[in-house]
This record gives C-alpha cells, sequence and structure tokens, in this order.
C-alpha cells in the first residue's frame, strides 16, 4: 500500500510539482531516518579509520624507536673511535720521546683473578717479544713481559702485589723500591726514612739499577706521605701514572740483547 501511494506521489510531483511546497518540511521528516540508515555504514568507516591510524602510529613508533637504538649504538661507536683516536695519537707523542727501539702491541686479554693483575699482548717472540721486556703506555711504565709464546705474551703489572721496580724521585735523586699492593690505583714506596725530603706531587721515575726498566721512564706521583710514630719508615703512598686498567695500545722496549 505504501508503496503504490508513494508511486502516485512521485507521478503527481512529477507532472504538477505539487509537493514543491512541501519537499522542505518533509526532508525534515526524511533526515533521522538517513541518520539512522547510514550510521551503522559510518560507524563502520569510522572505526576502520581509527583502527589504521593507531596501526600507523604503533608501526611509526616502533620504526622511530628502532631508529633511536641504532643511532645511539652510532654515536657510542664514534665517541669510542674518537677516544681511540686521542689514546693512539698520546702514544704516537710518547713514542716519539722514546728513545730507545720500541714494539707496538695491543691488549688482547686481561685474568680474570681480582689478586693478579696481568694482561695479555699481541706480540710474541715472533714479533721480538722477551721475557722480562718493559712495557708502557701513553704516559709511564705498566709492567714487564714475564711469559712469552709465538704470537702473544703475558705482562705483569706493575700494580701486582708481586711486582717491585727501581724508582728514584726526579726532583733530588733520591732512590727506593717501588712495589705494587693489588690495587691498580695505588702502589707503595718503600725504605723511605722519615727524614726524606719527598712530598705530595713528586714524580717516580725508573732508576735502570735493576738492568730490566731502562732509566727515566715516568712511573708513578706521590700521593702522600705520612709518617707514623713507632715505624721506621715512613708510608709513602704513590699514584701509577700509566692507566693500568684501560689502556689499550702499549710499547715495548726493546733493549739490545747485550744489555738484557
Amino acid at each position: 500500500m505504501l508503496v503504490v501511494l508513494s508511486s502516485i506521489m512521485i507521478v503527481v510531483d512529477a507532472r504538477s510539482g505539487f509537493f514543491s511546497p512541501l519537499r522542505p518540511y518533509l526532508s525534515f521528516l526524511v533526515t533521522p531516518i538517513q541518520v539512522v540508515v547510514n550510521a551503522p555504514q559510518q560507524a563502520i568507516s569510522w572505526g576502520l579509520e581509527h583502527l589504521a591510524s593507531r596501526e600507523f602510529l604503533v608501526a611509526e613508533n616502533q620504526r622511530l624507536n628502532q631508529d633511536v637504538l641504532v643511532l645511539r649504538s652510532r654515536l657510542q661507536k664514534l665517541d669510542s673511535l674518537r677516544a681511540e683516536n686521542v689514546r693512539l695519537r698520546e702514544l704516537l707523542d710518547a713514542s716519539q720521546q722514546v728513545e730507545d727501539k720500541i714494539i707496538m702491541a695491543e691488549v688482547i686479554g686481561f685474568d680474570q683473578n681480582a689478586y693478579s693483575h696481568k694482561i695479555m699482548i699481541d706480540k710474541g717472540f715472533s714479533s721480538g717479544a722477551y721475557v722480562g721486556q718493559s712495557v708502557l703506555d701513553a704516559t709511564g711504565v705498566m709492567g714487564q713481559v714475564i711469559e712469552v709464546g709465538a704470537y702473544n705474551s703475558r705482562v705483569l703489572l706493575i700494580a701486582d702485589a708481586s711486582h717491585f721496580v727501581p724508582v728514584q724521585l726526579s726532583r733530588t735523586g733520591l732512590r727506593s723500591i717501588l712495589r705494587g699492593t693489588g690495587n691498580l690505583k695505588r702502589l707503595a714506596l718503600m725504605n723511605v726514612p722519615h727524614s726524606a725530603d719527598i712530598k705530595k706531587g713528586d714524580v717516580l721515575t725508573t732508576s735502570g739499577l735493576d738492568d730490566r726498566f731502562p732509566s727515566d721512564y715516568p712511573v708513578g706521583v706521590v700521593k702522600s706521605v705520612a709518617n707514623i710514630s713507632g715505624k721506621p719508615y715512613a708510608d709513602v703512598e704513590v699514584v701509577p701514572l700509566a692507566q693500568l686498567e684501560r689502556s689499550r695500545h702499549v710499547m715495548l722496549i726493546d733493549v739490545p740483547e747485550s744489555q738484557r
């Protein structure tokens, strides 16, 4: 019935325009119906669009996080290369000041024992390394070679409790023995009389009296001097000049075989 009535109204309106004045008012009645009919489709479209936008944002966020990680990794690598470049320049400058023949080496390992301070370097007897050879970095004496293989060697650091090196005070010429304490940042000067002219900031160098370490290479700086009543000698604490826990590149002093 509604279909027939609608058809008649359409034909009459098309021929005579009878419903033209009523058309604006009829639109008010039709609009809610259109809204209701279109609502599901619009909701679906909005949901799909919102979901797509969210997925895009999540993917974009993940990509940006990955980019940040990559950039941070590259920045860390750049900082590492810059620091290594500085160390190599320092080592090059130091090597030019060494009058003896030298062999350049790289640290490739270290002992995990907290009570033993040894490192492994990538030079062995095939490169001219030998037992007793002095090892330096860009700032001071590091230790000496104690074991030699064909392509690598083991070095005992001056901080090891079993290591001793004859030294002298640059300012006064006072001679003594510097021993390791087992602490990479602290050495001890032995048998220093209470009356000795020694003070904080004095530089200690190798004396060369042991025929192992060539003379005049820097070893450490006096950190403190304590004259304790009842003790026969003063307690002198020394800080090593070499970067024992950080140096990656080192120099081996190649003394002629006749002088070893």
